[in-house]
């Protein structure tokens, strides 16, 4: 666990207060608060709830001053946190990747031509890249050979099933089955399709939270798509690491 500050916001339930919140005397701050507004967190530390706790602040800390408080340090996993370096006090500063920031999704195949799929985190592709390796690991746990990886914005194609079951792409690459990596979690990769700016209709077009795993044809994408390349204009240059 390590402490950091975190601004007030509706986040700030009771049970993160008494559970995450360092300073005992902030917790009972906050949680008397949070009580005067029905232990409603959308209330109590929106930005007019907070002004309302600072003006009260006396009879919230029982009679005592205490400064306006915005921000309060709390307690929270390791996570994506990971030392700057090794060397002086640089072993004990830390730098962290914003939660969600997951930039490596790596595709591992193994000798029957299976794949599998692993988020690689920010931390080892870091520290591969100081020793001057690729950024991410070769070969998984298993011994799977690495195929490739994407990062958010790589674009893929999808081949078709005649292209898949003859084991090689035809000359013409279609443009609505081109898809762009949009996140990955775990084993789990979202994409929408490449000519997709933004959806009109939210969480409908685009699957839950305007992404999915599957093309708008319903195979699931990182089974079998390719990497590719574009230029400036738009024009495919690279695709599966062969140019044009």
């Amino acid at each position: 666990m390590v402490a950091t500050r975190k601004s007030l916001d509706d986040s700030f339930t009771a049970k993160k207060i008494e559970e995450s919140v360092t300073d005992t005397g902030i917790q009972k701050i906050l949680l008397k608060h949070l009580e005067n507004n029905s232990n409603k967190p959308e209330l109590a530390f929106s930005p007019d709830g907070i002004d309302e706790m600072n003006r009260n602040m006396i009879e919230l800390n029982d009679g005592k001053q205490h400064q306006p408080i915005y921000k309060v340090r709390v307690y929270e996993p390791m996570g994506n946190k990971f030392n700057v370096g090794s060397t002086g006090n640089k072993s004990s500063k830390y730098v962290e990747a914003a939660k969600g920031t997951n930039l490596f999704f790596a595709i591992y195949v193994n000798e029957e031509g299976k794949r599998s799929f692993e988020t690689i985190p920010l931390n080892i592709v870091i520290e591969r890249q100081k020793q001057g390796l690729i950024s991410v690991p070769e070969k998984n746990e298993k011994g799977e050979k690495l195929l490739f990886w994407l990062s958010p914005n790589d674009l893929v194609y999808l081949p078709t099933p005649d292209e898949i079951e003859a084991g090689s792409l035809s000359g013409e690459i279609r443009i609505d089955r081109i898809y762009k990596m949009v996140s990955c979690t775990g084993y789990v990769g979202d994409f929408i399709p490449a000519f997709v700016a933004n959806a009109i209709v939210q969480t409908v077009e685009l699957g839950s939270n305007n992404k999915a795993q599957r093309a708008w044809t319903n195979e699931m994408i990182k089974e079998s798509c390719v990497p590719i390349k574009v230029d400036r204009l738009g024009n495919v240059i690279e695709i599966n690491g062969r140019k044009l």
